[in-house]
Parts: C-alpha cells; sequence; structure tokens
C-alpha cells in the first residue's frame, strides 16, 4: 500500500491545513521589498495575519478571487503552493475516495461471508443426512452394496467443506478490510463440524460391527484427511475472537475424542 494509505482523512486534512497555515504566515512575516501581498481593495500592501492565511487558502485550493495579488518572490511561492495544495487536495480526495471503497468492500465481503457460511453448514448439513440415511438402511436390512461403494463421494463433500472453513478462517485473518467471523457463526460451524463428525464415527462402527465390508483405498485416504483437517481447524479456533475459554475447550474436547476413535477403526487391520 502506498504510504498515504496507512494516514487517515482527518491526518491528511490536517496535513493540508497545516500547509495552508505554514504558508499564510510566510506571507505575513517574510513581506520585505519586492516581496509583498497587493490588496487591490483600499490599496494595501501590508496585510494581516488573516489576510496573509485567507491568500493562502484560496491559492491552495485554485480559487483565485483576483482580490489580493502577490509580487515579486511572493509569485513563485504562491506557484509552490499552487502545486503543494493540488497534490494534498488529490490525497483528501483519494483518501476520501478509499474509505467509500472499504466501506463498499466490507459490505459486499459481509454478505458474501454470510452466504458462504450459510452454503457450508448447508453443505455439513446435507452430509449428515447422507450418512444417516445410510445408517437407516443398514439398520433396516436394505443397504445396497453401491450406497456402501458410494459413501467416499460423501466424505469427499466433507473434506471439501472443512478445506472451506479453513480458508475463511485464515482469510479473515489476513485481510485487512474484511470482519472477523463473529463468534456465534464460528460456534455453530464448529458445532456443525463435531456433529458431521460423530456422524461418521457411528456409521464406521456399525459398519464395522455388521462385518459389512466398506475399507477401500479412497474412502480410508477422504477420512484421514477430513480428521486431520478438522484437528487443524480445531488448534485454531482459540484464535476467534469474543468466543468463551469454556466453548473453546469443550469443542476441542469433545472433537479430540471424535478424531481418536475414527482413528482407530481406520487403523483396523483386516482380519
Amino acid at each position: 500500500n502506498a504510504w498515504f494509505d496507512k494516514l487517515s482523512f482527518l491526518h491528511i486534512f490536517l496535513i493540508w491545513a497545516f500547509v495552508i497555515m505554514m504558508f499564510g504566515f510566510v506571507y505575513h512575516f517574510l513581506t520585505k521589498g519586492t516581496s509583498y501581498l497587493y490588496q487591490a481593495l483600499g490599496d494595501k500592501t501590508s496585510l494581516s495575519i488573516f489576510d496573509a492565511i485567507y491568500f493562502s487558502f484560496i491559492t491552495a485550493t485554485t480559487t483565485g478571487f483576483g482580490d489580493i495579488i502577490p509580487f515579486g518572490g511572493f509569485r513563485i511561492l504562491a506557484l509552490i503552493e499552487v502545486v503543494c495544495g493540488l497534490l494534498l487536495l488529490a490525497f483528501v480526495t483519494s483518501k476520501l475516495v478509499s474509505i467509500k471503497q472499504d466501506i463498499i468492500l466490507n459490505e459486499v465481503y459481509e454478505i458474501s461471508l454470510g452466504e458462504k457460511i450459510s452454503r457450508i453448514r448447508s453443505s455439513l448439513l446435507l452430509f449428515r443426512q447422507n450418512i444417516n440415511r445410510i445408517i437407516n438402511h443398514i439398520e433396516e436390512g436394505i443397504i445396497k452394496k453401491r450406497e456402501i461403494i458410494d459413501m467416499y463421494t460423501y466424505i469427499a463433500s466433507l473434506e471439501d467443506s472443512l478445506q472451506q472453513i479453513f480458508t475463511l478462517f485464515t482469510k479473515s485473518r489476513i485481510n485487512h478490510f474484511t470482519k472477523d467471523i463473529d463468534p456465534v457463526n464460528a460456534e455453530l460451524i464448529f458445532i456443525s463440524i463435531t456433529q458431521s463428525l460423530e456422524k461418521l464415527l457411528e456409521l464406521i462402527s456399525i459398519l464395522e460391527n455388521q462385518k459389512i465390508e466398506w475399507r477401500r483405498d479412497i474412502t480410508i485416504s477422504l477420512i484421514k484427511n477430513s480428521t486431520k483437517q478438522s484437528s487443524l481447524l480445531f488448534e485454531h479456533i482459540g484464535a476467534i475472537k469474543n468466543l468463551s475459554n469454556q466453548a473453546v475447550k469443550n469443542l476441542k474436547s469433545q472433537v479430540d475424542v471424535v478424531v481418536q476413535d475414527i482413528n482407530k477403526i481406520v487403523e483396523l487391520k483386516k482380519e
């Protein structure tokens, strides 16, 4: 970013006002010989400090009413002030535009963030519904081999959701104009992750107990990736602002147990 981007609008405005005041003081206190300001109305060359600052202001803003005219060295000084005034005025205008852009970007990002959170939670809910459907079919004795084979597609969607969540939380911390995810939505997301992992654990536990063959390389790989991604996410949970320590502790301990149980089943050797 440009250095002036780090300055607030007030800082730039004060610098601009300070420059105008300084030039006004120069016009007033350094009047001598051929360098002076001439006021046509009243035919005066000895002007008050107010008149000098007034001339400095209309010069810096390129208003130029013509009621006060510089002579001698003050002509060059007035030209320098015009250039400085235009540059500072451009900075002020740029800052105003930048502030407006930041407001718009924040509003757009907030809307986009809300939509992303909603989609992620919907995706996790759909995952649990699909897994629950398989569990019901197993319990009812109507499970088909194709459903077991296609189980990896649902786990792939879980892994994708976890990756999106990880990106969402890391980006919110490094982007200078964006807002952090609020603690309520953050807690809901982590609860949804935990519930999804619990549902996955329930499914593979039933499959093991029912002696149903479900282990495929792609399925095992996706489960491992999902548990690893979940662990990484929950390691960052403490960085979420305004999320209570008790909530962090409860969520992390809960998911740790679930991840450990899933990994135990996944690592079991075939008989």
